[in-house]
C-alpha cells in the first residue's frame, strides 16, 4: 500500500507540475464582449475587447471599434455577460511557501513581498518559470540602521544593527546603501522602513531611494512628519490616529505612550493596552480628533503620501462583518484541496475573529468608536484626493488572496466607492511603487493581468471575489486547489511564519525549591520566558495545577500523591497550539523523609 501510494502521489504531482510548467507560456488571447472597468477609473466600457500578445495587452477597443488583425492561433476567451477589471494587487505580504494557489484563485496576480531573503528570490524564479503557481512578486529592499539611526525608547521593528553594505550608520551612507540594496539579485522596486528610524536619517534614505527609482514605505507614530521626510507609503493608521489626538488625556493614556514590548507572549499583548504600528488591541483610536482631520489630510495630499490602513488585518475581530468574514474563510480552509496549508495558519485566521471576545463591553465600545474614527479619516481623505494601496500584512492570521478582498469590502462600509476600492488594488497600488507602466491598469502596453467576474463589482464590491478566469501575463491560470501543490514548492520556511499571533515555544530556566522530602504537599515556581495563561506544568509526564504568573513565571501544585514516591524528576512546561511547544524541562528530586 505504502509503494502505490508513493506511486499515486509523484504521479499527482508530476501532472500537476506539467500543469504549471505550461502555464509558464504565455499565448496570443483576445477577450471578447465583456463589460470593461479598467482601473483607470474612467467608467466601464461595454462589449470591450482586449487583445494580449506575448504577455503584454496590444489593443483594447470596444466591439463598435476597429479591430486589429489577430495573430495566427489567437485564441478567444468569450466574456459576454461578465465583467473584466485588472489583476489585483496585495501590497503587503509575508510570502508563505503554501500561499501561491490562493493568492491566484483569488485573482491576485501580483504582490509586494516584504523580504525572503535568498529563499524568496529563489521562489521568484520558480512563480517566474512556471514551475511554481503564484503570483508576480516584487520584493523590497531591507536596510538596517546603525546605532544612531534609532530613536531612543522605541523598540525596533527589525533591520536594526547589521553591518554590511546595505547599512545606514549615518544619513550619507544612504546612497551606498540604497546602491547595495539595488544591484542585489532581489531587484527591489522599493524600501521598508519602521517607526524607530530618525527623521534626518529617513529623509536621506528616502532622497537616495527616490533618485533611484524606489519607493519607500515605512510604520509610523507621526504620518505628518513622515509624510515630510517623503514616505511613499504609510503602513497601518497608527501614526495617523496619533497625529489626531488634541485631548491632554488622549495623549496621556497607555494605548498612546506606552510602546508594546517585544518578544512578550501575544496572549499577553492582547491583554495590554498598549502602542505598536497595526497592533490589534490598541484602544488609541478613541482618541482621535476629527476636528484634526482635515489639517492632516492637506499634507498627505500635498505630499502624495499614500496609505496602507490595513483594516481587515488590524480589526476583523471587531467590524461588523467579522461573523460574514469568518464564514468565508472557514469555508475556503475546509476545501480538501487546502490540507496542505499549515493547521497553525488555519487556526490562527480563525481564531483572529475572536480577539476580542474576551475584553470587557467598555473596551469593546471604545474599539469600535476607534474604528468609526478610522472609517471617518479615510472617507474624508479619499474625498480631499488621497489615495490607498490595499495590502493585507499577509499572513499574519489573515488569508491569502481572499483577505484583499474583505480589505475592500471595508474600505466600502468606510463610506469610499466600490470604483475607488479597486484602484486601491489596482491603479493605486502600482502607482505608489511607480510600477504603472506595467500593472495595474487593463491599457495597452500594460502586462496582460486581468480578472473575468461573473458579477458587477461597482454594483457590490463582494462580487470582486466572483472569479470566473484569471489571467497573468496573458497566461490563463489554472483555478482550483491541488494537493499536489506542496511537491512543486522546494523552498520552505521553518517554523511559524505568521509574525504575530503565535505561542512561542516555552523555555524553563529554574526551578524553586529543587528538592522536597517524600509525601510533601507544596508549591514550586519556574522561572524562564515565553509563558503563556494556558501554558501547564507537567510532572513526570503528567499534567498538574498551574498557575500562570507572566511572561516568565509559573507556579505548579505538587501534591503528596505526586511526591510519593523518591527519585528524581523531570519538570516540563507546554504550551498548546498555534505555535507553541514542549520546553526541555528542569530536574526535580523527591528525597527521603
Amino acid at each position: 500500500m505504502r509503494t502505490r501510494h508513493h506511486v499515486i502521489s509523484c504521479l499527482s504531482s508530476f501532472v500537476f507540475l506539467a500543469a504549471a510548467s505550461v502555464q509558464a507560456h504565455a499565448e496570443s488571447l483576445v477577450v471578447r464582449g465583456g463589460t470593461l472597468i479598467d482601473g483607470t477609473g474612467r467608467a466601464p466600457v461595454a462589449n470591450a475587447n482586449i487583445l494580449i500578445s506575448d504577455g503584454t495587452i496590444v489593443q483594447v477597443w470596444s466591439g463598435n471599434g476597429k479591430a486589429p488583425a489577430l495573430p495566427a492561433g489567437t485564441r478567444t476567451i468569450d466574456a459576454k455577460g461578465k465583467f473584466i477589471v485588472p489583476g489585483l494587487i496585495d501590497s503587503h505580504v509575508h510570502y508563505a511557501w503554501w500561499e501561491g494557489e490562493l493568492f491566484i484563485n483569488h485573482g491576485v496576480t501580483s504582490i509586494y513581498s516584504m523580504g525572503g531573503g535568498d529563499s524568496g528570490i529563489a521562489m521568484r524564479k520558480g512563480i517566474d518559470s512556471g514551475e511554481v503557481v503564484g503570483p508576480r512578486t516584487f520584493l523590497s529592499a531591507g536596510l538596517s540602521g546603525g546605532p544612531k539611526s534609532r530613536v531612543e525608547g522605541i523598540n525596533p521593528a527589525g533591520g536594526e544593527g547589521r553591518p554590511g553594505p546595505n547599512a545606514v550608520n549615518e544619513p550619507s551612507d544612504a546612497a551606498a546603501a540604497i546602491a547595495a540594496a539595488r544591484s542585489g539579485a532581489g531587484k527591489p522596486i522599493f524600501v521598508t522602513l519602521n517607526e524607530a528610524w530618525k527623521g534626518d536619517y529617513v529623509k536621506a534614505v528616502a532622497a537616495a531611494a527616490h533618485a533611484d527609482g524606489l519607493a519607500v514605505m515605512s510604520h509610523t507614530y507621526n504620518v505628518v512628519e513622515a509624510s515630510d521626510w517623503g514616505i511613499d507609503g504609510i503602513e497601518h493608521m497608527t501614526g495617523i490616529a496619533l497625529a489626531a489626538i488634541r485631548n491632554p488625556e488622549g495623549r496621556q493614556s497607555p494605548s498612546a505612550r506606552y510602546e508594546c514590548p517585544r518578544g512578550l507572549a501575544p496572549v499577553l499583548l492582547l491583554q495590554t493596552t498598549c502602542l505598536s504600528a497595526g497592533w490589534k488591541n490598541s484602544l488609541l483610536y478613541q482618541w482621535m480628533d476629527p476636528s484634526s482631520f482635515d489639517e492632516i489630510i492637506r499634507v498627505l495630499v500635498r505630499n502624495n503620501t499614500y496609505i496602507n490602513p490595513t483594516l481587515d488585518f488590524e480589526w476583523k475581530g471587531v467590524v461588523d462583518r467579522a461573523a460574514q468574514f469568518e464564514l468565508d474563510d472557514t469555508k475556503l480552509l475546509a476545501k480538501p484541496g487546502l490540507a496542505y496549508v499549515p493547521e497553525d495558519e488555519k487556526a490562527l485566521t480563525l481564531w483572529q475573529y475572536h480577539w476580542a471576545d474576551a475584553r470587557t463591553p467598555d473596551d469593546r465600545a471604545r474599539f469600535l468608536k476607534g474604528y468609526r474614527n478610522v472609517q471617518q479619516f479615510l472617507r474624508k481623505f479619499v474625498a480631499a484626493g488621497g489615495k490607498i494601496y490595499s495590502g493585507t500584512d499577509t499572513a499574519s492570521a489573515n488569508t491569502p488572496g481572499l483577505s484583499l478582498h474583505h480589505e475592500m469590502q471595508l474600505l466600502v462600509d468606510a463610506g469610499i466607492s466600490p470604483m475607488n476600492a479597486i484602484l486601491s488594488s489596482t491603479k493605486w497600488a502600482a502607482e505608489w511603487t511607480h510600477q504603472e507602466k506595467s500593472i495595474g491598469t487593463v491599457e495597452a502596453g500594460k502586462l496582460g493581468d486581468l480578472l473575468i467576474l461573473s458579477a458587477n463589482p461597482l454594483k457590490d464590491i463582494r462580487n470582486t471575489q466572483a472569479v470566473d478566469q484569471v489571467i497573468k501575463g496573458g497566461v490563463v491560470q489554472t483555478l482550483g486547489y491541488n494537493a499536489g501543490y506542496e511537491a512543486t514548492v522546494p523552498f520552505r520556511q521553518f517554523g511559524p511564519v505568521s509574525k504575530h499571533l503565535y505561542n512561542r515555544p516555552p523555555l524553563v530556566q529554574e526551578i524553586a525549591p529543587t528538592i522536597a522530602p517524600l509525601g510533601s504537599d507544596l508549591w514550586v515556581k519556574l522561572s524562564g520566558r515565553h509563558f503563556a495563561p494556558n501554558s501547564v506544568v507537567m510532572f513526570d509526564g503528567r499534567i498538574v495545577e498551574t498557575r500562570f504568573g507572566g511572561d516568565g513565571e509559573l507556579s505548579a501544585h505538587l501534591t503528596a500523591g505526586e511526591t510519593s514516591h523518591p527519585g528524581n524528576y523531570l519538570v516540563t512546561v507546554t504550551t498548546p497550539k498555534p505555535g507553541g511547544g514542549a520546553a526541555e524541562g528542569v530536574g526535580f528530586i523527591i528525597d527521603y523523609p
